[in-house]
């Protein structure tokens, strides 16, 4: 054991806890034999003496009180401890230079970074005793963990706070090394970790939260949150839901502006009043964008007195919170649709109508306008073989149809050789379009080969069906047993039938009310009473009851309340499925009101945007952007063949152009883990919006169809997420790493405390309590005072 000459300093000794140990154990029970001996003695001489009672009592507790002690420095009581060996460990002093410690921590105050700088200068008491002790290294993070000088100057100008990054690289680069603590001077909000995500008690050493004691809240406006959502209603596809919190600003009204960047122009703003609790205000814009690509606005919420561009104010803690970027990517096309009728027909006229309106839809017309006739062979050589349709066309008469082969026509098509052969009977050729609408088309109108290929159309291309009503539609076991049958959403009815003359009534369920691409109006009231207006149905397939996992989102109700399925819509594999056994619709564009004349061709839009809107396409793109500032955007591109299969050995160029920089191209590799993905990053640390294109070229150097995209980068709006300090988050460090959170004023009484913490080097000292001056003193004091008792009253 090291004795006294271990410890230099009584005084400081006496500021140490330790535990109480006996120098001589061994003389336990000889000092107890002789206390008790001497105590009856005592007790036995004033009890044969008359004298007063308090004599009696008060000579007797002195005496006792002397032997008792004398009796106790028999053991030789000590206090025995441990302190930090001197200069043997370290102590880490972290401070935190994000931007946001540019906040003060009261209203009128200083900043935080300013109280910080002055709390960890070499001047202050609490460094200089712990200086005795500790070897103290400072460290400074925002993006990444640093040394500091003691004499260098801080300053809080990082864009992120990577609290859990930077205490993971302390605890790495000083591995190996005694680390007694480290004392953090941060605001706690962090921007690479949530208060669940990281198991502190990893980091090996006891960490120190250093908070203000003096912390208010500030007046301050904030995007608290922010969502994009798209939908295919026509007049407004894209929603965005802005939730604003307000601090110390309640009952004041505050302007929501929705700015497009790249056109400087406002789209929509609001005025919101303030709450009086912490309830955020809400604000949510409805818009159609001018553009079917890839769109960048601003959303900016200022107090409405306060409409300034400067991002500090007198009214606000900081405006940095007050804006955000977003970035809206509409699905664009060319999507192509083929559409396949069995007989000429209303629809397919208000259909294209309807589509020409739409620059993104390209509609392909398959009409068979005659049934095949049978061919006699005892005709006259001098009678032609062709069908009377084609005479007098010229040469098209070379490839005019025979009378045993239906006459269809060709519409909208791109090139000569597209579809000459009728309905597509390979991959290539089917594959290459989005969307397939079956109208009026008996089952026998397609081979076997080719209704597994519309089957694999769905399944694996992820290509969009819908079959109409009419009267081939739907019918017999022939289709039933057929894979039109499988891809329909609604079973075959037991027995083939139409209904008669009786007006049909077109209803949208509650489930397709909350469907936006099936109703035209906001409001259910606003959708009911144009639906009660539109002209009545007459015309409807006979079918059966809809398929398990099938929706029915609308309906035909007869007048006497009974109804059939309208419109009723399933997944089938990658791809979708529609059914509407509705021979009429055209009925709606012929007898429609002048209030109403642009809701059919309005309908036949959104559904058709619904039927290829999810559509996979031969080159995807998707940006992965970190809530970490620190960390990349991960772009994605995803390439498939002809047969949309994920495509190998591609060369992949990515384009990105920031809207306030200049473009710049990289190349993507392909991700080994992940077939047909090619991923690059891309590192920034401005605050800008991106639009990337990814332009690719298959291994046989064909150049695919390309795809564009857009992000933005914020570093700053998680760096400005919370002004407040994050308490939460600091006590969760604190109590998992064994420290504790210690306010900016009790840094004194901390640096007294942290020595007698458990450190990893530490040496062991001992302290004598039976030889003290004091000891004596005291024992001696009670024998006189004793003596002096029974001199005053006559008994010595």
């Amino acid at each position: 054991m090291i004795l006294a000459d271990a410890l230099t300093n009584d005084s400081v000794a006496q500021s140490l806890d330790g535990e109480l140990v006996w120098g001589a154990p061994q003389w336990f029970v000889p000092s107890i034999v002789i206390a008790l001996v001497v105590a009856a003695l005592v007790i036995w001489s004033y009890s044969i003496r008359r004298v007063q009672g308090w004599v009696r009592l008060v000579g007797t507790s002195l005496k006792i009180a002397a032997v008792l002690l004398l009796a106790i420095c028999l053991l030789q009581p000590m206090r025995s401890g441990s302190r930090p060996e001197p200069m043997s460990n370290v102590l880490a002093i972290v401070t935190d230079t994000s931007a946001s410690m540019n906040v003060a921590a009261k209203t009128g105050g200083n900043s935080r970074a300013e109280n910080v700088t002055h709390l960890v200068q070499q001047d202050n008491t609490w460094r200089d005793e712990l200086g005795k002790l500790f070897e103290i290294r400072s460290y400074r993070f925002d993006s990444r963990l640093e040394n500091v000088n003691d004499d260098e100057p801080l300053s809080s100008d990082g864009e992120s706070s990577l609290l859990a990054t930077g205490l993971q690289t302390l605890a790495q680069r000083l591995s190996g090394r005694p680390i007694a603590a480290a004392v953090l001077f941060s605001d706690g909000n962090a921007t690479d970790v949530s208060e669940q995500s990281t198991d502190w008690s990893a980091l090996g050493f006891p960490v120190y939260p250093v908070v203000p004691a003096d912390e208010t809240s500030l007046a301050d406006l904030t995007i608290d949150a922010l969502s994009t959502s798209q939908t295919d209603f026509e007049s407004a596809p894209v929603t965005i839901d802005v939730s604003i919190k307000a601090t110390a600003m309640a009952s004041r009204k505050a302007k929501v502006e929705l700015r497009d960047i790249e056109k400087d122009k406002v789209v929509e703003q609001s005025v919101v009043t303030l709450p009086d609790d912490d309830t955020p205000a809400r604000v949510r814009f409805r818009f159609r964008p001018d553009n079917s690509d890839v769109g960048f606005y601003r959303i900016r919420v200022t107090d409405d007195a306060d409409s300034d561009d400067d991002l500090t104010s007198q009214t606000e803690a900081t405006r940095i919170n007050n804006q955000r970027l977003v970035a809206v990517h509409r699905n664009h096309g060319p999507y192509r649709i083929l559409y396949v009728a069995g007989r000429p027909n209303w629809e397919y006229k208000f259909i294209r109508r309807a589509l020409d309106a739409d620059d993104e839809i390209q509609l392909v017309g398959l009409l068979r306008i005659a049934n095949k006739e049978p061919k006699f062979s005892f005709r006259d050589s001098k009678v032609s073989s062709a069908n009377s349709l084609f005479a007098g066309l010229g040469d098209e008469e070379e490839a005019a149809e025979q009378y045993d082969e239906p006459v269809i026509l060709r519409l909208g098509i791109r090139e000569s050789e597209e579809l000459s052969s009728g309905f597509p009977d390979t991959a290539e050729e089917l594959f290459a379009y989005h969307g397939v609408i079956l109208d009026d088309l008996e089952t026998e109108f397609f081979t076997q080969d080719q209704m597994l290929l519309l089957r694999r159309f769905v399944a694996e291309r992820g290509g969009g069906l819908m079959m109409l009503g009419g009267q081939e539609s739907f019918r017999g076991e022939t289709f039933a047993n057929s894979p039109l049958g499988d891809l329909s959403p609604v079973y075959t009815a037991p027995r083939d039938g139409r209904t008669g003359d009786e007006a049909l009534r077109f209803e949208l369920t509650r489930e397709g009310l909350l469907q936006p691409w099936a109703r035209l109006r906001e409001t259910e009231a606003a959708e009911a009473s144009r639906l009660k207006d539109i002209a009545p149905l007459r015309t409807a397939s006979t079918v059966g009851g809809v398929k398990p996992g099938a929706s029915t989102l609308a309906k035909a109700t007869t007048g006497d309340g009974q109804s059939v399925p309208a419109l009723v819509v399933q997944r089938f594999g990658n791809g979708r499925s529609v059914a509407v056994p509705l021979g009429d619709l055209w009925r709606w564009s012929m007898h429609r009101d002048q209030k109403d004349r642009e809701d059919p061709e309005q309908a036949w839009r959104q559904w058709m945007r619904w039927l290829v809107g999810e559509v996979p396409k031969r080159t995807e793109i998707s940006v992965d952007v970190s809530r970490d500032a620190s960390q990349p955007a991960k772009i994605s591109v995803f390439v498939r063949d002809e047969m949309f299969q994920p495509l190998d050995n591609a060369d992949v160029q990515l384009d990105i152009q920031p809207l306030s920089g200049t473009l710049t191209t990289i190349k993507a590799t392909a991700d080994p883990q992940r077939p047909g993905f090619y991923v690059a990053d891309y590192w920034t640390k401005q605050t800008d919006a991106f639009r990337v294109t990814a332009k690719v070229a298959g291994n046989d150097g064909a150049t695919l169809p390309s795809d564009t995209t857009g992000w933005v980068s914020e570093p700053q709006a998680a760096e400005f997420e919370r002004l407040e300090t994050n308490h939460s988050l600091l006590e969760q460090i604190a109590e998992q790493t064994g420290g504790r959170v210690v306010r900016d004023n009790e840094l004194d009484e901390f640096s007294e405390q942290l020595p007698r913490q458990k450190v990893p080097v530490s040496q062991s000292w001992v302290y004598p309590i039976w030889h003290r001056p004091w000891v004596m003193l005291l024992a001696i004091g009670c024998l006189c005072g004793e003596w002096g008792l029974r001199r005053w009253k006559g008994l010595a």
